[in-house]
């Protein structure tokens, strides 16, 4: 069977990109013809596309462009030939021609991410598959909702999911919701990129590209810019400098850092002493190479509240108390948990397939 995957893949994220990566390579190695669909979701590129190509409407745009575009571009760049040179992918689809896809494929895998997230693409009921014929096989493998859906959203994915042949979802919070929309129970798988022991991970460390000296990491932001105020106070106690992996402007009290390669990024993520995350995947890879993390709910709160919760991680939220607490990971009990999740996902993504 020629097997088709869509996820959110077109963006700048290197979440996004390691899960649709870990995705690609699990359902490759069960030696499944796999192909990547290079689909364009218009709320997604729109929101992803690099500064370099947007219009200029304003001198402040112009600014824009001239400081940050060069290194967001190549950033952009990045994702996007590490996908094409690790995944054989498709013709480019837009939500006006993906019905042609049929053409090609037996079966469409809706895969991780918050695919399912409607207020991330703009309630495109693509990636339930909504384009896909009824002989074609449907699956959702550890696809993710982020937020509740609305009760007008649910009259319309409520008869889509039910046509699915399997379904999985990587947080139990959309386990629940799927439960009361249909009355089925669904597992519970983990994210793509925790089907990979931390050894696949680490190949793609650099030797030469993280700071020398001990460093707290600052990825992502919250709302409230907690983590990075946090992350700066917690370096300047400890004798460490704080590195932020940001794309815009400086911030006083950091240093800046733009990893432009997925090489580089799970780098500094590898070396740091202590992060401070705002990201679900900047927690994850601290997890994967046992580092001191702490993490905050920027949105879709679904994902980091299941996962800390599963892992015993509570108490490594940033918050104050939790903090200055600083208790230490039980990485004993986190790798046996990490180990039991890995082998149960594999075995449904294997009955799925």
């Amino acid at each position: 069977m020629r097997y088709a995957l869509i996820t959110i893949h077109d963006t700048q994220n290197y979440g996004s990109l390691l899960q649709t990566y870990s995705t690609y390579k699990a359902v490759e190695s069960l030696g499944k013809d796999i192909t990547l669909l290079d689909y364009h979701n218009a709320e997604i590129s729109a929101r992803e596309i690099p500064i370099t190509e947007r219009p200029i409407k304003s001198p402040k745009d112009l600014v824009k462009r001239l400081v940050w575009g060069r290194d967001q571009k190549r950033k952009y760049d990045g994702v996007h030939s590490f996908l094409n040179q690790h995944t054989n992918m498709s013709k480019p689809y837009y939500i006006d021609n993906i019905s042609e896809a049929n053409q090609d494929y037996d079966a469409f895998i809706t895969g991780s991410d918050i695919v399912w997230g409607t207020n991330i693409t703009g309630c495109d009921m693509t990636y339930f598959l909504d384009f896909a014929d009824d002989t074609k096989r449907r699956l959702a493998f550890s696809s993710s909702a982020g937020t509740r859906w609305t009760e007008d959203e649910q009259k319309k994915i409520k008869p889509l999911i039910e046509k699915y042949d399997s379904v999985s979802v990587r947080e139990q919070l959309a386990a629940d919701w799927i439960k009361e929309l249909t009355g089925k129970n669904v597992p519970v798988t983990c994210d793509p990129t925790m089907l990979w022991e931390p050894d696949f991970w680490a190949k793609f460390v650099l030797d030469d590209y993280a700071p020398k000296e001990p460093y707290v990491l600052i990825y992502a932001v919250n709302p409230d810019h907690k983590n990075i105020t946090d992350g700066i106070k917690y370096a300047q106690e400890h004798g460490m400098t704080a590195y932020f992996i940001n794309f815009y402007s400086p911030v006083r009290g950091t240093k800046t850092i733009r990893p432009v390669t997925v090489q580089q990024w799970i780098t500094l993520f590898a070396n740091a002493n202590t992060v401070f995350s705002a990201s679900y995947h900047g927690l994850l890879f601290s997890l994967y190479f046992k580092k001191s993390v702490f993490f905050y709910n920027r949105g879709e709160k679904s994902r980091m509240i299941s996962l800390s919760q599963e892992l015993h991680i509570e108490n490594r939220e940033g918050t104050d108390e939790n903090i200055t607490n600083d208790m230490p990971i039980d990485y004993d009990f986190v790798y046996s948990k990490l180990d039991e999740k890995r082998e149960y996902s594999w075995d449904v993504l294997k009955s799925e397939l």
